[in-house]
């Protein structure tokens, strides 16, 4: 038990500070693409094409997710019937990639047209051309993203993030080398390269791990396999629409809202690869095992305790960047074609986004346990309330002409999609309803502290210091907001229980 323990301590903070060390490179990624773009239409483009793309490849995930126990089970029995099963699964991941990358190439036109307001002509052609680009990294994709979820079974947590990091840095280097050269085409060029690295490293470890991928028709694959995919592929489809409407619907208020939201998302998206990701692929193997042997009311514990540390760990970091938002971009992206019009643009879209990143952990890690659990229902359940609210979110939005209330869209319907996950959960292990109250006093707690220790920050004095010294207003405040947050946290007793899942 204590070896077990050690060894979750350990796959925690390598996991933890090997997507800390992907924050940077990901934040140098960011300064590139600002100081060429800022917030342009070619960028404002690029995005618009890149949601296609994931459109495109919304059968994947399904797949992968339905993929996952399904061979865990078997390579724990039989590593060759493993073998086999993978092979034929991956198969049909592969056909179905292809496709998506053919529908890309020949139906550009038409699908650019979901995804960019004919209020904005110019960003309408030049998402055609990134289209032709991303296309093809569809087929890159379903390669990666699977390799990536097979990897859970090996238990080789750390190397999934070291994948993911060197993806950053190939992307990076691409940026460095190619940006002046091939202006907006380096941006998908940027994303080929990444995807290769990511998954010629998987290749290469998977391969010494005994696995192994020969085309074989895809049969047999198992009615759990069918049930989770059907299941999850409706939902996958409704949110990659979504996001193609959320495009649509940036283009109709201005130019370049598109690529402020984005950039916010990008920052936002490191805290949830920071938290939520690293933490649901280091528990997700315990998740497996306890679904295996069926215990339930361990599994929902587990969950609970590891939410809660989501919350408070997400929370923390959410609020750092909020308060420090305008010092942050500047700092980040102040430069080059990223000019002050783009600064208070970025900044505004901030603060709307920043905070989704604690309902999209925490619904990452309890989506996860549901999977385990072969519940993929109740996640198709949890994806089409999520896109339902935000796409009335975004009708709304545009009814009222109201910019603000369209940017607020992922936090609202992130934060419906969250609590549903809390009930489906729950009520999936069997658990009273009488924890609901519970759960709804530690969550109206955490929030009491949040609010509060951010305002008593509020009433620093804000220095404005010349050039990059104004990071030591950041570092004060920054230090003043986690001192705050933890006396106030412990006081109310919102930091119970957390060492006992440290312990496990």
């Amino acid at each position: 038990m204590r070896s077990s323990s050690s060894a979750l301590r350990f796959n925690i903070a390598s996991t933890i500070g090997i997507s800390g060390i992907g924050l940077f490179v990901s934040f140098a990624s960011q300064v590139f693409i600002s100081y060429h773009f800022g917030t342009s239409a070619q960028l404002d483009a690029y995005w618009a094409a890149f949601s296609l793309m994931n459109m495109l490849a919304f059968p994947l995930t399904p797949l992968r997710d339905a993929l996952a126990p399904e061979f865990h089970l078997r390579l724990k029995r039989d590593p060759e019937a493993a073998n086999l099963y993978f092979s034929r699964a991956m198969t049909l991941i592969v056909i179905i990639a292809g496709m998506g990358t053919i529908i890309g190439i020949f139906m550009a036109e038409p699908l650019v047209s979901l995804a960019v307001s004919g209020r904005q002509p110019q960003v309408r052609d030049l998402a055609v051309n990134q289209l032709y680009w991303l296309a093809p990294v569809v087929i890159l994709l379903a390669f990666s993203e699977t390799l990536n979820s097979v990897l859970t079974s090996y238990h080789r947590i750390i190397l999934q993030s070291l994948a993911r990091l060197l993806g950053l840095i190939a992307s990076l280097v691409v940026l460095i080398l190619f940006a002046g050269l091939l202006r907006a085409y380096v941006l998908p060029l940027s994303v080929i390269a990444a995807q290769v690295v990511v998954a010629m490293l998987q290749i290469i470890v998977l391969r010494r791990e005994g696995l192994s991928f020969r085309p074989v028709w895809p049969r047999n694959l198992g009615q759990r396999f069918l049930t989770v995919t059907g299941a999850l592929i409706t939902t996958y489809a409704a949110s990659q629409a979504y996001s193609v409407f959320e495009k649509h619907t940036f283009t109709s208020f201005s130019g370049g809202l598109v690529s402020s939201f984005q950039y916010s998302v990008s920052l936002t998206n490191v805290l949830i690869t920071l938290v939520g990701i690293s933490i649901s692929n280091v528990l997700w193997p315990r998740f497996l095992e306890h679904a295996a042997e069926k215990h339930c009311a361990h599994l929902h514990k587990e969950v609970s305790l590891a939410v809660r540390l989501i919350m408070l760990f997400a929370g923390w970091l959410c609020a750092l960047v909020w308060i420090n938002s305008e010092s942050l971009i500047k700092l980040i992206f102040a430069r080059g074609a990223f000019d002050a019009s783009a600064v208070a643009q970025t900044v505004y879209s901030l603060h709307v986004a920043v905070f989704a990143a604690v309902p999209i952990s925490a619904g990452l890690l309890i989506g996860r346990a549901l999977i385990s659990l072969g519940a993929a229902r109740s996640v198709m359940s949890v994806g089409i309330v999520t896109t339902v609210t935000g796409c009335i979110v975004l009708i709304a939005a545009q009814a009222l002409n109201n910019p603000f209330l369209a940017l607020s869209h992922w936090l609202l319907a992130n934060t419906v999609g969250m609590v549903v996950y809390i009930l489906l959960f729950s009520r999936v292990c069997g658990v009273h309803y009488h924890v609901y109250g519970k759960i709804f006093w530690w969550v109206l707690r955490w929030a009491v502290v949040l609010l509060f220790s951010g305002l008593l920050v509020e009433l620093i004095p804000i220095y404005k210091f010349e050039n990059y010294v104004f990071i030591l207003d950041v570092i004060l405040r920054s230090a003043f907001f986690s001192f705050v947050f933890i006396v106030f946290s412990w006081a109310a007793g919102v930091l119970n229980d957390i060492p006992s899942l440290w312990g496990r």
